[in-house]
């Protein structure tokens, strides 16, 4: 692989940060916002920010899986086999060359089968590609369709017709978080099946557009912060890990959209398994019907009159053994199925004017602006306003309070601003921080054409806030969310990290939050599990804040909120120096000469570590950054984990490490052994190809001597 330019170095590593960043909220069920511009991040754009990086890094550490189970925050895992994946998308601006994409995926698939491809004219290539003046002329129910619905994918695994355990689909599809309990309380999941069966079925987790207005006006009669969109509510709702009963509040609804491993099906169609699913098991199916092409547009006319998000059309082969056939792309284990297909919906646009601009800072100081306009109808629902991306985008659009602005949005999903229509004017930038009133000032993003609004202010508190909630989400740290952590910025109980281990119950209780609130809190904050379940919790938080907190390294690092440096850049950082004092020490020229660590994060980490030594200092008497011990019994051996693993590749990955292991996250002539769980695929074949030992758990405990 030929090796990156400085500029393309500089655009992998903001990607690496960008995509850690949005996958750790994904996870966390919170709103998957960009880090710099605090913008809400589209599937699609997330998806293509991995095809950037893939183009750039094809083997980034944020493909591997091992990678992917560390943004899990809870230890206990269901491991989904087969994995739960995803499925590739027919999406364009132009829609001729969507309507391409999909006649490929028809013809493709057809020709693939050995059916007979005819056109309604001449040959159906040009160009290689397809065209809508030759579609594909195909049997009846050859196809099928179905609504594509926005929520949250999770897995229900029955035996003999009795709910065994339930888990989310984590990006790896393999290591899902598991939320077994949760689901009971999901209307549409029986805990027992009208038959007595055992099989997965899988489908998505929604909240019903009704249910969340009804979740909206509780919230707002509670004075708590209102839920960004119903998908979301969906992501955090589900994850009531402490109290699961808490879960029915959050009225949710499940509907399956396809059943896995079920013995001597009575069904061969993908419409005969909607059927099945909805009739003779008692769980309700997206509804599945053959597939038209004229279909489609009549689909998006209806999305009004939908109670549930969308994004599109699932078009599917309707032969299940057919679909077997096609296989998969990339992985067969992992890689997308081709026998499906989405079918995005295309966006709609509207023109409103600007009547209004309110202005938010974000964590690292950068300050974005928010669009307000009387309400637009785009795809079924009210439109009043939308991010205009950052300081550059309004420069070079001329973007201002009066400025009519293009408003687009596909499906029922986040509105976008693509640029202005009349009213050009000049940006009136604030002079003052909206959060601190400190000086604002505008200077230079990740690109060249890219300019910031930023806050000059060493004190600010939306800055503060967002930056608190950075250091306890790198933990996994639960029950101390944005608005408890602003009630303690604003109480004055806590400003800098080291504050959170002064906490305690009395000093939360004056900052408004009960007894009971405090006492959590401050549980949270020392990491004492399942406090809820705590009998003396009082003892307990008494007993954890006499002693260190043990954190490794590299998280102690990403913590820390450095610019373009994350988790890779503190595993980088921890395998090089090996220790915190060295990586305090080094030289920006010795910084550069890590592995993931490029000049301008080089630069970062050296000037925050500089500027910030005091509040380190503190922190240091509360925290004991870890590393591996030298001289352990795998001192030196490389190991790659692959696979599926019960008990989460997070578990045997610090097993290894605390002996002095090192974990790749892939297989590469360095590595001394592979070790393979469920579904290890590619990276097996990889290992045989380089004469690398392949072992499973057994053989690791055997070889450190656990058993």
């Amino acid at each position: 692989m030929a090796k990156l330019t400085e500029t393309e170095r500089k655009q992998a590593d903001n990607l690496e940060r960008v995509i850690a960043h949005l996958d750790t909220a994904y996870e966390r069920g919170d709103d998957c916002k960009h880090p710099d511009t605090q913008i809400i991040v589209s599937d699609g754009e997330y998806d293509a920010f991995r095809r950037q990086l893939a183009a750039l890094r094809p083997d980034s550490k944020l493909f591997d899986s091992a990678t992917a189970s560390e943004l899990v925050s809870v230890a206990r895992k269901i491991v989904h086999d087969p994995p739960l994946t995803s499925i590739d998308k027919a999406s364009h601006e132009d829609i001729e060359v969507q309507e391409e994409q999909l006649f490929k995926w028809l013809h493709d698939s057809q020709e693939n089968l050995g059916g007979d491809v005819a056109s309604s004219g001449k040959t159906l290539k040009a160009k290689g590609k397809l065209y809508k003046e030759n579609p594909v002329q195909y049997p009846a129910n050859t196809f099928y369709e179905a609504w594509k619905l926005d929520g949250v994918a999770v897995a229900l695994y029955y035996i003999d017709g009795k709910l065994d355990r339930a888990g989310l689909r984590p990006r790896d599809g393999i290591n899902g978080e598991a939320v077994t309990e949760q689901v009971q309380y999901v209307s549409g999941v029986p805990t027992k099946l009208k038959q007595k069966v055992t099989c997965s079925i899988r489908g998505e987790l929604i909240c019903k557009l009704s249910d969340f207005e009804i979740v909206q006006k509780s919230l707002e009669d509670a004075g708590e912060k209102l839920r960004a969109n119903p998908r979301n509510h969906t992501a955090g709702g589900i994850r009531q890990f402490k109290s699961p009963e808490k879960t029915k509040l959050m009225r949710l609804s499940f509907v399956a959209y396809t059943i896995e491993g079920l013995a001597n099906p009575p069904y061969k169609t993908e419409i005969e398994r909607a059927k099945f699913c909805n009739d003779d098991l008692g769980v309700p199916y997206v509804e599945t019907k053959p597939f038209k092409f004229e279909d489609l547009q009549k689909y998006e006319d209806d999305i009004s009159k939908l109670d549930f998000e969308v994004d599109g059309v699932i078009i599917g082969v309707n032969n299940l053994e057919d679909h077997e056939q096609l296989g998969r792309r990339g992985d067969p284990l992992t890689g997308n199925p081709k026998g499906k297909i989405a079918w995005k919906f295309r966006e709609e646009e509207a023109t409103p004017t600007i009547r209004e601009i309110e202005w938010q800072t974000g964590r690292t100081g950068k300050i974005v602006a928010v669009a307000i306009f009387d309400p637009v109808r785009l795809a079924g629902t009210n439109v009043s306003r939308a991010t205009l991306h950052n300081a550059g985008f309004m420069e070079r659009n001329q973007i201002s309070v009066g400025s009519t602005i293009s408003v687009r949005k596909a499906g029922k999903i986040i509105p976008k601003v693509t640029g202005v229509i009349a009213g050009q004017t000049k940006p009136d930038f604030p002079k003052e921080c909206p959060s601190c009133g400190a000086k604002t000032d505008l200077a230079k993003g990740g690109t060249e054409d890219m300019l910031e609004l930023v806050c000059t202010g060493d004190n600010c508190g939306a800055q503060i806030v967002s930056s608190l909630c950075h250091y306890l989400s790198t933990f996994g740290v639960l029950g101390l969310g944005e608005s408890r952590v602003r009630q303690l910025v604003d109480g004055e109980a806590v400003s800098s990290f080291a504050d959170f281990y002064r906490l305690d119950v009395e000093s939360a209780m004056a900052t408004g939050l009960t007894n009971r609130q405090s006492m959590l809190a401050v549980a949270a904050v020392q990491m004492i599990p399942d406090p809820d379940k705590v009998s003396g919790l009082e003892e307990a938080i008494e007993t954890a804040t006499k002693s260190k907190k043990e954190i490794p390294l590299w998280q102690l690092f990403a913590s820390f909120g450095i610019g373009a440096a994350g988790k890779s850049a503190g595993k980088a950082l921890a395998d090089h120096f090996g220790s915190f004092e060295k990586i305090r020490a080094a030289s920006v020229e010795e910084l550069e000469k890590v592995d993931d660590v490029g000049t301008i994060t080089a630069e970062a980490i050296h000037s925050w570590l500089t500027e910030n030594e005091k509040q380190i200092d503190d922190l240091l008497n509360y925290v004991e950054p870890i590393v591996p011990k030298s001289g352990g019994s795998l001192d030196g051996v490389t190991f790659c984990f692959s696979g599926g693993f019960p008990e989460g590749k997070k578990h045997w990955e610090s097993l290894v490490e605390g002996l002095g292991g090192k974990c790749s996250s892939s297989v590469s002539k360095k590595t001394n052994f592979l070790v393979a769980g469920s579904g290890s695929g590619s990276k097996s074949e990889k290992a045989n190809k380089l004469g690398i030992p392949i072992i499973d758990t057994g053989g690791l405990e055997k070889m450190i001597g656990q058993v």
